[in-house]
């Protein structure tokens, strides 16, 4: 911190993460690394499968290699100052740092709402309307509503972001999380947040209600079609895609649309577990590992890749030879 004019001027904070216990902490960092680490690598390698792999360029697997981006962004904004706060003891985040990291969770987290609406739409037509499944997903609407999810997402994170450091910080500058949300930011707050608290509860209301909607609109007709044709696969499919929206937007809504009174740092670190690290690694293997299609790709990128490692060592005993 620094002195300006007899007042304290934070320009750091101090994350306290989950304990002050030394052994627990350690705990935890062996317990959350390779829970991040599968997060990164299954959400960047279905990107870049769906990206390499011509059988997957459809509307439903373009959705998802974009929500396996918002996912690994917000496992790359959050993870890492976590685990180097658990294996250091303490950690600490200039204020700059602090705000881009705001930023960068608010826009993912709100963008990935979007997207999972776009995708409940994509499964709506695809089940319930094959026969216009084409005309009515064609590609440039598959790009609007991705431009759109990104837009949305983004300046929900501008208007937060900006709103938050905007104030002034002169006290304690100990923030009891282990990243820099929201909630706990405008809790070190030295000035009215009134309209902070407003804008949380307009902005993410909005966009958390209106996706919502349309997804439970959306799997509530897709059910109702599979129920009458008696799909046990695809009710199995739309039960877990469910399950998965169900718990990231009960703890969204449980840490941004509720009164500021009621908030409790231990309990909502707990639930910001959810949303920065269980669900960004559910996410790959209930959206797409369940897909035959993703499963065929990935076995014939590795039959081709063994193909071409036994090519390589047959062409090196070839010159070996000589």
């Amino acid at each position: 911190m620094a002195l300006h004019h007899n007042t304290t001027r934070v320009t750091e904070f101090i994350l306290l993460g989950f304990t002050a216990q030394r052994k627990l902490q350690l705990l935890l960092f062996s317990f959350f690394l390779p829970i991040c680490l599968l997060s990164v690598a299954g959400n960047l390698g279905l990107a870049v499968l769906i990206r390499a792999e011509p059988a997957l360029h459809t509307p439903m697997y373009y959705f998802l290699s974009h929500l396996a981006l918002m996912d690994l962004c917000s496992s790359c904004t959050v993870a890492p100052k976590m685990l180097l706060g658990l294996l250091k003891g303490y950690d600490t985040i200039p204020i700059p740092a602090c705000a881009l990291q705001m930023f960068s969770f608010a826009a993912a987290s709100d963008a990935e709402c979007c997207l999972l609406a776009a995708m409940a739409y994509d499964r709506y037509v695809a089940i319930c309307r094959p026969l216009h499944y084409g005309t009515a997903m064609p590609q440039y609407l598959c790009r609007l509503l991705v431009v759109a999810s990104y837009v949305a997402g983004m300046a929900s994170g501008v208007i937060h972001s900006s709103m938050a450091f905007r104030l002034p910080f002169c006290g304690a500058n100990t923030l009891n999380h282990f990243f820099c949300d929201i909630p706990p930011v405008l809790a070190l707050v030295c000035a009215d947040i009134h309209i902070n608290q407003l804008l949380l509860l307009v902005v993410c209301g909005t966009i958390q209600s209106i996706t919502l909607m349309a997804i439970i609109s959306s799997y509530g007709i897709i059910l109702c079609t599979v129920g009458r044709t008696g799909s046990l696969r695809a009710m199995s499919t739309c039960g877990s895609h469910l399950t998965v929206v169900g718990v990231l937007y009960g703890t969204l809504i449980f840490m941004y649309l509720r009164p500021d009174s009621t908030y409790a740092p231990q309990t909502d670190k707990m639930a910001s577990v959810f949303y920065t690290v269980a669900i960004p690694t559910l996410n790959p293997a209930i959206y797409s590992l369940r897909n035959t299609e993703v499963k065929q790709a990935v076995k014939k990128r590795l039959i081709s890749g063994r193909h071409q490692v036994l090519k390589s060592g047959i062409m090196i005993g070839g010159h070996s030879s000589f």
